[in-house]
């Protein structure tokens, strides 16, 4: 069976593309009043690409009918088509390194504007989240030149979060954790098949956090999602939707994230979520050169319009003339030529 390309589980590229204009915008806001209109007109960008009820793939190609929408110039059509066919874009990875981007998270924070985060980072000579964290932490400072009672007391507040979520524990711990809450998922009505996926299945030697991807009946996701997020083993709901879920656990405070996909979908689902970003990028780069399309949804023949593979890993990679690439190896490096020996 066929499916078109014009799906609405493509909508999620609108979700990512927005999700980067926002991050763009924000750097922009960062730089200063110089680029004031572009962090305007990626904001806009944005917003247009949230609210669009139709996946913008479906303008892949036609920089015209992308111009055509609220705030998409020619400029940004052209990015949002780069990234349909290559997962990046090419300015926004340029981007972030004119600016502290990985401090920029700060403004989401109430009250926290770039100008604040300008200060924060001059005066404490930091770059990154983390960075800011660990001298938050181990310096004990309560304040900071320009950044008023308000602001550091919700500074403060959100960190709490975000140190309790971004927590790293070894992998045997995680694999223990993670097998449990597959013990646990396998028992709920509907759950045809569940894997871990993420850094866990890479074997990394530290995890972040568990992903786990779920194979169900559609009409059980609902009841999937509830039972999961009032597991014992949960202590806070981050998110949940109809087919996404975030906790963070009891045990080692750690996140927990399931994903529920069909059938059709499961193998391209697991090959999305294992990773590692670098290899999923790879992957793509080979996709596009014999004029298909691949995301967590499967692999697509873009002229025929229809998916010519998905349900699991292998039919993928056999699609590509590639043998099976473990999940320990997917580095997004030389995987593909120094083991396989494939030409690129």
């Amino acid at each position: 069976m066929t499916q078109l390309l014009t799906s609405p589980a493509t909508i999620q590229h609108n979700k990512e593309l927005a999700a980067i204009f926002k991050k763009m915008s924000d750097c922009y806001k960062y730089l200063g009043n110089k680029e004031r209109f572009r962090a305007i007109a990626y904001e806009t960008a944005s917003k247009t690409l949230s609210n669009l009820d139709v996946p913008v793939d479906i303008y892949h190609d036609d920089i015209k009918k992308l111009d055509e929408l609220k705030g998409v110039g020619e400029s940004i059509a052209a990015k949002i088509i780069e990234y349909l066919d290559d997962g990046s874009i090419n300015a926004f990875e340029q981007l972030k390194h004119k600016v502290p981007y990985r401090l920029l998270d700060l403004l989401e924070i109430e009250g926290i504007g770039p100008a604040t985060i300008r200060k924060i980072s001059e005066n404490l000579n930091i770059l990154t989240l983390e960075e800011f964290k660990n001298k938050i932490i181990k310096e004990k400072i309560e304040s900071i030149e320009g950044v008023n009672k308000t602001q550091m007391k919700n500074i403060l507040s959100a960190l709490k979060i975000t140190i309790k979520i971004e927590k790293r524990i070894l992998l045997k711990k995680a694999i223990e954790i993670g097998n449990n809450i597959l013990s646990q998922i396998k028992n709920m009505a509907g759950v045809l098949k569940t894997e871990l996926a993420g850094s866990i299945r890479r074997k990394k030697e530290t995890i972040g956090d568990i992903d786990i991807v779920i194979l169900a009946e559609k009409k059980h996701n609902k009841s999937i999602i509830n039972k999961f997020i009032t597991l014992p083993i949960v202590k806070e709901v981050i998110s949940a939707g109809n087919r996404k879920a975030s906790v963070v656990l009891k045990e080692e405070e750690i996140k927990a994230d399931i994903q529920i996909v069909s059938k059709e979908e499961y193998g391209a689902s697991l090959l999305y979520f294992t990773g590692s970003k670098e290899h999923n990028i790879a992957l793509r780069s080979l996709v596009k050169k014999k004029g298909w399309k691949l995301n967590e949804y499967g692999l697509f023949d873009i002229k025929k319009n229809c998916k010519i593979a998905g349900e699991s890993e292998n039919s993928i990679y056999e699609k590509l003339g590639l043998k099976f690439i473990p999940p320990e190896i997917r580095l997004g490096k030389n995987e593909f030529i120094r083991e396989y020996n494939i030409n690129e």
